[in-house]
């Protein structure tokens, strides 16, 4: 098993079926994208808070991934 997913258990304990990320991948996720338009733009604010789109597109992307789905069904 990864260190960046967990399979989540709620507060009742089921734990459920799908593989998803930690909440340490979720933010480690976020400064590797802000990191990345940092680079391209020279600017250390400019993507801070603006990238929320681009995280939530790659977490679906990563969790069709690590849970064997095709990446185009849909």
């Amino acid at each position: 098993m990864s260190k960046y997913f967990e399979y989540y258990v709620d507060d009742d304990g089921t734990v459920d079926d799908q593989l998803t990320l930690t909440s340490d991948a979720h933010a480690s996720l976020t400064d590797d994208i802000e990191d990345l338009v940092e680079k391209y733009t020279g600017d250390e604010d400019a993507a801070f808070m603006a990238c929320t789109e681009i995280r939530n597109d790659m977490v679906d992307l990563i969790h069709q991934i690590i849970n064997g789905k095709e990446i185009f069904d849909e």
